[in-house]
């Protein structure tokens, strides 16, 4: 049924241009398939919760009477808002987006560029967090979609309605998609798709592309396989570290030679995935979102990250060690290491100042002087 004042909700039983129904109604969440009782039930639960008042309205045009007629002057873009309040400041959706519609300066502004934004939905997908919401994707929609399903689940474009005959959950690009939810969906029942009609053809490709990094593509389809589990998904966050348990790729950051152990990178996570325990930097990679901050803010240039599947990845591990510097004068340990010691010396050295002062502890650095 097409509503004019909430989403609709619509079933397609064979090949139809569902993008005409945009003109009519705020919203439509739509599927093609064998089981449109499941879909309704969960379908139409959220398009009675949705509150559209927070959504960017389209662009401004005066009203025609066929507007009026339709209810076209009523409805709201299918696009992204993003909640600043709940913004952990990673950057990801700034970086994935494909038209560079996403206004970042971090801890300070984080908005949409709704004039070069193209709907495609990335954004939605590598957010970690619940900041970035599409009204196509309300809170716990693809969650409760996971939950009730009985056969393996299948999303597909708005193209695919047009183009061909697969079944499937209407994603108006699966760049949208949170890959988690296709995991947790993939260890209910084994495997779960993503079918993107018209491949590099498609306008939204660019996106797709960056959405499909790391996932098995066979023709038009996108295919994730996991171990049978019975997991539960909650919101993006929690979903995603029950992902990354059984098999999603995760971060994974790597340290090479002259790490000063100066904290930089711990202080800069966003995620609070990185910490230093007495002289060891140490990794939890299931908290990693591989999102490169600690890369960026590394003093020394000795970072680099990389998403992979990572095995027992809530367990902390080392990434590097070092040990404390000693007085050259009495031994006693100083308040950093060897390396940062080692590196504060040559500095000094190179601009012409003295630095043997940086081997020695206070109390010999006192007696030195006198």
């Amino acid at each position: 049924m097409i509503r004019r004042d909430k989403p609709s909700v619509i079933v397609v039983a064979g090949r139809e241009n569902i993008t005409r129904y945009s003109s009519q109604t705020p919203l439509y969440f739509a599927y093609r398939g064998s089981y449109a009782d499941w879909f309704k039930a969960v379908a139409e639960k959220y398009a009675e919760l949705v509150d559209w008042a927070p959504l960017p309205p389209a662009e401004a045009r005066e009203a025609t009477r066929r507007d009026f007629l339709t209810g076209g002057f009523i409805r709201l873009r299918d696009t992204v808002v993003i909640d600043s309040s709940k913004c952990i400041w990673c950057g990801l959706c700034a970086d994935y987006c494909p038209a560079s519609a996403i206004e970042y300066v971090e801890r300070k502004t984080v908005k949409v560029k709704y004039e070069s934004c193209i709907d495609c939905g990335l954004c939605n997908s590598v957010c970690p967090v619940d900041a970035v919401k599409m009204p196509s994707l309300p809170d716990g929609y693809i969650a409760d979609l996971v939950k009730t399903s009985r056969w393996p689940l299948k999303f597909i474009c708005d193209y695919a309605f047009e183009d061909g005959d697969e079944e499937g959950v209407r994603m108006k690009c699966i760049a949208a998609i949170p890959k988690q939810y296709l995991y947790l969906a993939a260890a209910k029942h084994g495997t779960a798709y993503a079918h993107c009609s018209r491949g590099e053809r498609c306008p939204l490709w660019s996106a797709v592309e960056k959405w499909a990094e790391g996932v098995k593509r066979e023709g038009r389809e996108f295919i994730i396989t996991a171990a049978r589990a019975q997991l539960e998904p909650g919101d993006k966050w929690q979903t995603r570290m029950l992902a990354v348990a059984i098999g999603m790729p995760t971060g994974v950051v790597k340290i090479r030679e002259g790490c000063t152990l100066c904290g930089a990178c711990v202080n800069a996570c966003p995620t609070d995935a990185l910490s230093v325990r007495g002289y060891e930097l140490r990794l939890v990679p299931a908290l990693c979102i591989a999102c490169g901050v600690c890369v960026a803010k590394c003093p020394e240039g000795v970072m680099d990250v990389e998403r992979k599947a990572v095995e027992r990845p809530y367990e902390s591990a080392a990434l590097f060690r070092d040990s404390p510097a000693k007085c050259a004068s009495c031994g006693k340990e100083l308040t950093y290491t060897v390396t940062m010691a080692k590196k504060l010396a040559e500095r000094l050295k190179e601009r012409g100042l003295p630095y043997s002062h940086v081997y020695l502890c206070e109390n010999c650095r006192f007696t030195s002087q006198a």
